[in-house]
């Protein structure tokens, strides 16, 4: 079978990396090889803004420009939703895929190369999703139920789909085996997993019992998770359990209850206060990091001081700051009251001053309780021989000396 040279781009979420990562690892299988000249040049969209749509757009022209006579397949989010693409891009020879299928996605890309499909047993050892990280990601469940007002998503990925447990612990084994210390639940809806597999013990805090049984396991990490669904169960397996990070990225999206009721968000501020006591009272150490989305339709100059107010009250550890924008399939496009993108630019620059903030603030803490104490971290990369370490706290520290063997500090 002959060589294929190829590069994928994956943007947006990291279940989009992760869909990327596992194209990759099935090209590579087939036989096909990352070049910097490539044949077949593959782009993984996401639209979950406007801005992210004007990425991808300006990525893909940028792609076609420099790779003239390579190939272009167009995936992901974008790609599923928006036929409006297809016109962008009419002069061009590319390949339309929306999301997910990715074995059928590579049979096609097979198919036109005239390849046939290598029909040899993958090594368990290619089985795992390979990237550049030194923490692994892996997608327990794709889909989401919620339909906030503003959010694309449920009509791109679906429903919520969760996959089999015995397959996320292979996957889990295989990628610590192979020297992975960090493994990070990730998903669009991860706190309802295993709801859909009809089976009442299937769920996040049983699946995490079981990944904590596997062995030479590093530390485990949940990549975002829905305010009421921090269950009494899973705030009580992370107190019990060192190897789960004291981190939760919990959305708040707005102070306001107003604006959450617009979004179509499932809890009020009140509801968001208790259960960040709950938590607290568990665990006081733990890092509370948020997203939060500035000028939504109706926000007006009060609601965005309660938003502020909110998340001074709450100390999170750090704020994700989006601007607002929405598909026009969503309902929030239709909203009356739109907020000029002057006044969302300045709310959302004092939200990032406020977010920087409470990052140093955070960090200081744990760093003066831990100033005798060893912080567990995973080497991330190394510059100007410093060390890029993440911290079980989320933050990232600059180290001139670690201990490699046994990723901590000393």
């Amino acid at each position: 079978m002959s060589k294929i040279g190829f590069q994928i781009y994956s943007l947006g979420c990291k279940v989009n990396q992760y869909d990327g990562a596992v194209l990759r690892r099935q090209l590579e299988q087939r036989g096909f090889v990352i070049s910097s000249y490539p044949k077949l040049v593959i782009v993984n969209t996401c639209m979950v803004t406007h801005n992210a749509i004007i990425k991808d757009q300006r990525l893909i022209r940028h792609l076609i420009k420099k790779f003239p006579k390579s190939r272009i397949v167009i995936m992901g989010c974008w790609s599923e939703i928006d036929q409006g693409i297809r016109k962008i891009f009419s002069d061009q020879e590319v390949l339309w895929w929306g999301v997910g299928k990715i074995k059928q996605l590579v049979q096609r890309i097979v198919r036109l190369y005239s390849l046939e499909l290598d029909q040899k047993i993958i090594p368990q050892s290619n089985l795992i999703a390979p990237t550049d990280r030194s923490r692994y990601f892996v997608k327990i469940s794709d889909g989401c139920n919620q339909f906030c007002s503003y959010c694309i998503i449920p009509f791109t990925r679906g429903r919520l789909k969760s996959r089999s447990s015995q397959e996320i612990i292979k996957e889990i084994t295989l990628a610590t085996q192979d020297g992975y210390r960090e493994i990070v639940l990730s998903g669009i809806h991860l706190g309802r997993y295993g709801e859909d597999l009809k089976d009442g013990k299937i769920n996040l805090v049983n699946l995490l019992k079981e990944i904590l049984k596997i062995e030479n396991l590093g530390r485990i990490r949940l990549s975002s998770i829905e305010v009421n669904e921090v269950t009494p169960q899973l705030i009580k397996l992370i107190k019990q359990n060192k190897k789960i990070c004291p981190h939760l990225h919990i959305s708040l999206q707005s102070g306001s209850n107003k604006i959450l009721k617009l979004m179509n968000r499932p809890y009020t501020t009140t509801y968001f206060t208790k259960k960040v006591d709950s938590l607290r009272r568990a665990l006081p150490e733990v890092a509370l990091t948020t997203d939060i989305i500035v000028g939504f339709p109706g926000e007006t100059e009060v609601n965005f001081q309660d938003t502020y107010k909110f998340a001074q009250k709450i100390q999170f550890s750090k704020i994700h700051v989006f601007s607002f924008s929405a598909h026009q399939k969503t309902k929030a496009f239709n909203f009356p009251h739109k907020v000029s993108q002057l006044e969302i630019k300045r709310r959302s620059q004092i939200l990032r001053r406020l977010s920087e903030d409470l990052e140093k603030k955070y960090q200081q803490k744990i760093l003066n309780k831990y100033q005798n104490k060893k912080l567990s971290l995973v080497v991330e990369g190394k510059k100007n021989e410093k060390y890029r370490c993440k911290t079980e706290f989320y933050f990232d520290l600059q180290l001139s000396k670690i201990d490699l063997t046994k990723n901590i500090l000393i």
